[in-house]
């Protein structure tokens, strides 16, 4: 797991864990994803469906890198957690009921 991992923060008012992806790194978003969900849910990235089972990962990551000035946000269910991500990079993930 990379660094972005790690900086899982939880905002009890909400009930999300949030991230921020860094366009910076190289590396696409929705690696990110799967790694705060990973770490929300307690899973090793390995051991869980992969993102594209419920969404095309690099069309994901071309829209949101493409419209960053933009508030382009998309939401959607992943291994039992809504995940929303906005092209700023912000990722928030709210566990299942």
């Amino acid at each position: 797991m990379s660094d972005d991992a790690g900086r899982v923060g939880y905002d009890p008012t909400t009930e999300t864990y949030h991230n921020q992806h860094n366009w910076d790194t190289g590396h696409p978003i929705y690696i990110s994803i799967a790694q705060t969900v990973a770490s929300v849910t307690g899973s090793e990235p390995t051991a869980m469906d992969p993102l594209y089972s419920v969404l095309d990962p690099d069309a994901l990551d071309a829209l949101l890198s493409s419209r960053r000035d933009a508030d382009v946000r998309l939401t959607f269910s992943y291994e039992g957690c809504t995940v929303t991500v906005k092209s700023s990079g912000e990722i928030a993930v709210r566990r299942g009921e």
